[in-house]
């Protein structure tokens, strides 16, 4: 099949999977979403009461008042499939879970004051993304150079101490590894501050604040890639010198192409689908940050939310964490292999 074909395929199975997927975490949770909806729907409601009584210049009896909080509450609980058959209730709940609409938070805030848990998770993940989708492009970058020349080099000292490197590195407990960066470069040395995102007082200059930005993010970053380049390194490795081991770069051997335009030319353009894939799984994997070393560096992004949500019971946050990642999980995979069709010349020929 063509490209085109592929696509529609693609799209229509990825949509069918969030579906299900998205189907499957409501069905399981049913009891808490209607209480968590019919919560917020107190909440709002005492919003809106409030406000009227802030306003009310006598024009209102209590129980004119009384009457529009309760119309105001029942428009709200209604936009959530309330007092409606089921079926039309499951598809009203489910597009307010794809688009993002969890409700209000019971005890976490956003740095402006808000509970609703969109606000607060908008507030959150660009901290994640800033720094551990930061990582993950480095980590992809340096990995691939070091697995393109271990495996340039198969057999040598090299290429042999880099699944060595990986099995250490990936064993090593990412907690543990950044108290000994805090440790040793921010208490001992004092190179580097040991947690938060920005020094305090928050600096107003963008220069300055840029700059202690990137400052707080250096131990952290030093810490995922310690953890993830070797590993990273060892996958590019093996499919590099999987593909090395095919006949056409036997043929492009013999008829004395340079090593140099072998690798580049055939063998990394071979793997390129591959390489790719595993990239995008990578960086859509970063979203979801890691909660012990956020925990560890005071790192305000998903990772230390999820755990101030969990110690705090807040199950709206809860819940709209483990369906927002969820759904970038999907949309990652999806774009993976879009990508993958557009680097592979059998799908684009429509070739089996």
């Amino acid at each position: 099949m063509g490209y085109l074909a592929f696509l529609v395929k693609k799209t229509v199975s990825y949509f069918l999977a969030l579906m299900a997927t998205v189907s499957i975490l409501y069905l399981g949770t049913y009891p808490v979403i209607q209480e968590v909806i019919t919560k917020s729907a107190n909440f709002v409601a005492g919003q809106y009461e409030e406000e009227l009584l802030k306003h009310n210049t006598g024009d209102l009896t209590n129980q004119e008042i009384s009457n529009l909080v309760a119309t105001y509450k029942a428009t709200y609980l209604s936009q959530f499939g309330f007092n409606k058959p089921l079926p039309e209730k499951f598809s009203l709940q489910i597009i307010k879970l794809l688009t993002f609409h969890f409700g209000n938070a019971y005890f976490l805030r956003a740095p402006s004051g808000s509970t609703d848990v969109s606000a607060i998770l908008r507030a959150y993940l660009p901290n994640t993304i800033l720094l551990f989708t930061t990582g993950t492009l480095l980590l992809i970058l340096i990995g691939t150079v070091i697995g393109l020349l271990a495996a340039r080099s198969a057999g040598s000292v090299w290429d042999r101490l880099v699944p060595f490197v990986a099995v250490v590195h990936s064993s090593l407990p990412a907690w543990w590894l950044g108290f000994l960066l805090i440790a040793g470069l921010a208490y001992s040395v004092k190179l580097f501050p040991s947690s938060g995102i920005t020094s305090v007082p928050v600096p107003h200059n963008p220069i300055f604040y840029v700059g202690s930005v990137m400052d707080h993010m250096t131990l952290p970053l030093i810490s995922l890639l310690i953890v993830g380049l070797g590993g990273f390194a060892y996958v590019i490795r093996s499919l590099v010198i999987s593909t090395i081991g095919e006949d056409f770069v036997l043929t492009a051997r013999a008829r004395g192409i340079s090593e140099s335009r072998i690798m580049f030319r055939h063998v990394l353009r071979t793997a390129s689908p591959a390489i790719t894939t595993q990239s995008i799984l990578a960086v859509t994997g970063s979203f979801a940050g890691s909660l012990t070393t956020e925990i560890v560096f005071n790192w305000p992004g998903v990772g230390l939310l999820t755990y101030e949500a969990v110690i705090a019971n807040d199950v709206p946050v809860i819940i709209g964490i483990t369906f927002v990642l969820t759904i970038f999980l999907l949309v990652g995979l999806y774009i993976g292999d879009l990508v993958y069709g557009l680097l592979d010349p059998r799908i684009k020929t429509g070739s089996d």
